[in-house]
């Protein structure tokens, strides 16, 4: 037991001596840096990919106390790195961007803002379909050297953002054919000072 707090401790330290380093002010994300990840599981298997950030910048003030930031995403750049055939790899990504799920046309873009940072979670609203959700995770915020970095992993509901293709929570008797509500975002945001 002492062992794991003083893990613990030491992570917070760190942590909060990597969130020390970063300097006051704007930082611009680097959108052909940053990435994003995700990953949606079915009964029989999951699938995972990409989707781009377009811009977005993170605000740092108060010697690091205070954090806060928009980040846009082009939902139109979503794509698929697990199905290797060209034509079925096609076929899936208008399928995500259709109305059955992301509805590209509607809402090119998905939002995500900050409201907080408590120095070990993010706290923010993001929009999918034009639909706002508050949510929070834990995030490793770092930098120096007129850089910042963001990492961190999100689960999300898809339903809660009006998609429910293949949903056993709003359809019966899907069988095999169900998707899992939650998908899962990994982000790593590389942002450079203004």
């Amino acid at each position: 037991m002492k062992k794991q707090i003083l893990i613990l401790a030491a992570s917070v330290l760190l942590a909060a001596q990597s969130f020390a380093q970063i300097a006051n002010g704007n930082y611009l994300l680097d959108f052909t840096k940053s990435t994003i990840n995700w990953k949606a599981t079915k009964k029989t298997g999951s699938h995972e990919g990409t989707v781009k950030v377009s811009s977005g910048i993170v605000r740092i003030a108060n010697d690091g106390k205070t954090i806060a930031g928009k980040v846009k995403v082009d939902m139109n750049s979503i794509a698929c790195t697990d199905i290797k055939d060209a034509g079925t790899n096609a076929n899936f990504l208008n399928h995500l961007k259709g109305e059955d799920f992301f509805h590209t046309v509607k809402f090119p873009e998905a939002n995500f803002e900050v409201t907080k940072f408590d120095g070990k979670k993010v706290f923010g609203k993001i929009t999918i379909k034009g639909i706002t959700k508050e949510v929070n995770f834990d995030a490793n915020i770092g930098g120096g050297n007129n850089q910042i970095t963001v990492k961190g992993t999100l689960v999300l509901d898809r339903t809660q953002f009006d998609i429910k293709y293949g949903s056993s929570s709003f359809f019966d008797n899907l069988g095999d054919k169900a998707i899992d509500n939650n998908f899962t975002l990994t982000l790593n945001l590389i942002g450079n000072k203004k």
